[in-house]
Order: C-alpha cells, then sequence, then structure tokens
C-alpha cells in the first residue's frame, strides 16, 4: 500500500477563475464555493492540480478502488481551507483512506498587512512546525505500517513549502515528485 503526502496550493481557485472569470478577484472567488466545487467536480483533472498530479501518479480516477492514503498539507489561509475542504471531501468520494491533514499555521494575515519582519520571523517558524509535523506524521505511519510506501507530491502548494519537504524526503528516504508541467508526467526529483 502507498501513502501519499500532497502540498496543497491555490490551483482550483485560479483554474475556477481563468476558466469562468477571468476578472474575478481571489476573493471574490472564495465567496462562491459552490461555483468553485462545481467547476472542480465536472472535471477534477483540469481543475486541480493536486488531482491531477496524484492521478497522474496512480491512476485512481481510472480505478474502482484506490488502494492508497493521502495526507493533505495546507495552509490556514482562507484559500488553503476551501480548497482543501474540496480535496478533501472528492477524495473520500473516491474512497481513498486514510485521510490526514496537516494545517501550516502563522501564515494566514492578509498580505497588506505583512512587514518583512513579520513575513521573515512568522514564514520561517510556519516551515520549521510543518517540516516538524510532516516528520511525526511519517513516523507514525511507519510504526503502525512498516511496509508502507509513502511518497511526497510536491505539485500544489508555495515554493517554500516544496524546497523544505523535498529536503525532508531526501533525509528521509522517501521519493518525492511533481507533475511536470510541459511533459504532463510525474517526476521523481532526484
Amino acid at each position: 500500500m502507498k501513502h501519499h503526502i500532497l502540498t496543497t496550493g491555490i490551483s482550483l481557485l485560479t483554474n475556477f477563475i481563468n476558466a469562468q472569470h477571468p476578472r474575478l478577484s481571489l476573493s471574490e472567488a472564495l465567496r462562491r464555493h459552490k461555483d468553485v466545487q462545481k467547476h472542480f467536480l465536472a472535471d477534477p483533472v483540469a481543475a486541480s492540480a493536486e488531482i491531477n498530479s496524484l492521478n497522474a501518479r496512480t491512476r485512481f480516477l481510472a480505478e474502482k478502488q484506490p488502494v492508497f492514503g493521502v495526507t493533505l498539507i495546507y495552509t490556514e489561509t482562507d484559500e488553503g481551507k476551501m480548497v482543501t475542504s474540496l480535496l478533501e471531501k472528492f477524495l473520500k468520494k473516491q474512497g481513498v483512506a486514510p485521510l490526514h491533514k496537516i494545517q501550516v499555521k502563522s501564515l494566514d494575515k492578509p498580505a497588506k498587512d505583512v512587514t518583512p519582519e513579520w513575513a521573515q520571523q512568522n514564514v520561517t517558524e510556519a516551515l520549521n512546525r510543518m517540516r516538524q509535523s510532516v516528520v511525526a506524521h511519517i513516523t507514525k505511519l511507519r510504526e503502525k505500517s512498516p511496509d508502507l510506501g509513502i511518497e511526497l507530491n510536491c505539485t500544489g502548494g508555495y515554493k517554500a513549502e516544496v524546497a523544505v519537504l523535498y529536503a525532508l524526503g531526501r533525509e528521509l528516504g522517501v521519493p518525492v515528485y511533481y507533475l511536470h508541467d510541459t511533459f504532463k508526467v510525474c517526476v521523481t526529483l532526484p
């Protein structure tokens, strides 16, 4: 059995905006939860980078019963919470289990209120806590199921998360992959 740990970003929201309402702001897209969900469910692979990459790696949408679990890493922003909620519901409906979540805390301050000093301190602390949470989670998964194959999917999320998780994957011997935009295949990072 496999377990995929996914960084989540806001592709679901930006793809909704780009496809449906190019002049819509991100904050307005957040207020259209049902419309975003409808767009997502109409074509999950096209709407979500996370589902696109997970499906490219596992082909789970073609399978009747996926045999893997997922952990979603997300920020505590309104965007992160909404996207994760939609992904979680979709994955549960597809039969993906177990399903876990790891929240990256302290990154919910609106951009207009952020000072460079606040960003330097809080982003670094948030990434350190995320790293510690993922290490503890992987340790717990391995203790529960020593033969479990764990992979890190770093297609979604923001660059700093990806960098930290890549280093962590190397340190723990966990494969790290992402969906290459041009080639449309999952690439395992060396």
